[in-house]
């Protein structure tokens, strides 16, 4: 789920935690709920009352990522260079997440990007974080190629996994994608409240208790979600510069140079990327 990266993000959620509790249901923005209910009930805390700005901006043109993302990789980053933590946002924002419109530029980017990543995996990770990162870098690399161009404005908009906050149990739901998918007249309404300043608490508090109600609404949705992931992650197959060399930074370049040459495109914008990203990690 995108959202615009002008307003605060405040996500409004729903989950039920049938191991432990399997009677209770909480709405949450951040984190579990603190307080136990014999029974089933929903509560609406005080920083959900900032309401999620989910419910008002659906996609936005600027990629924030997932929370998942985000604490992956502020957590793999936090002890690395600064150059290696600049060269590594750089892959995202001109390699993934860009404003190409040229399908062909656009993939062959998202290509060089991943072999960026897999430099950096392999120069300044151990085994462990190296896995991980990639398999961060390979989702946003997915997610970039949902990016589909708005005709009228050229902007490039971006599908991301359902979110959810970080430690929140795996049967987690989303409860603004919910009202989106099964109720949008509902989530109409939410947007007017909140516009208007109406009640929209109640409006949410009623629809959070339906869908306490409907475990069809909550396996079609984690359905769904599952279907997304998988989805993703079979849309990054074989790229042109797998397995270059990463001996070092100068094999690296060269090697990635000599792949470009029996491109059939102009890989000029290719040869800048590779520029940007060589000198970003010689910096000292």
């Amino acid at each position: 789920m995108n959202v615009n990266g002008n307003a605060p993000h405040t996500i409004m959620n729903l989950y039920t935690s049938r191991k432990s509790h399997p009677d209770r249901l909480a709405l949450v923005t951040d984190a579990p709920p603190v307080r136990p209910h014999d029974k089933d009930s929903v509560e609406i805390s005080p920083g959900a009352r900032q309401l999620a700005d989910s419910a008002i901006v659906h996609h936005s043109a600027v990629y924030f990522g997932t929370a998942q993302i985000h604490d992956s990789l502020k957590q793999l980053l936090q002890d690395q260079p600064a150059q290696v933590s600049e060269a590594a946002y750089g892959i995202i924002q001109s390699n993934f997440i860009t404003n190409e419109t040229d399908t062909d530029k656009r993939a062959a980017l998202v290509e060089l990007g991943l072999a960026q990543a897999q430099f950096i995996a392999d120069n300044y990770m151990d085994k462990d974080a190296a896995a991980q990162w990639m398999d961060t870098m390979r989702l946003i690399a997915a997610i970039s190629n949902t990016g589909t161009v708005d005709p009228d404005t050229n902007v490039i908009r971006y599908d991301t996994p359902a979110q959810r906050p970080v430690g929140a149990p795996d049967d987690y739901v989303d409860l603004g994608e919910m009202m989106r998918r099964f109720e949008p007249d509902t989530m109409t309404q939410l947007q007017e409240a909140i516009a208007t300043g109406g009640d929209w608490g109640s409006i949410l508090d009623t629809f959070a208790r339906k869908v306490a109600a409907r475990e069809d609404w909550v396996t079609e949705y984690r359905q769904a979600a599952a279907d997304q992931m998988k989805e993703l992650q079979r849309s990054t197959g074989p790229g042109r510069f797998d397995r270059t060399s990463t001996s070092d930074l100068t094999s690296f370049v060269r090697d990635v140079q000599a792949r470009m040459t029996g491109m059939e495109m102009d890989t000029g914008f290719l040869h800048s990327n590779l520029e940007a990203f060589m000198r970003t990690l010689q910096r000292q």
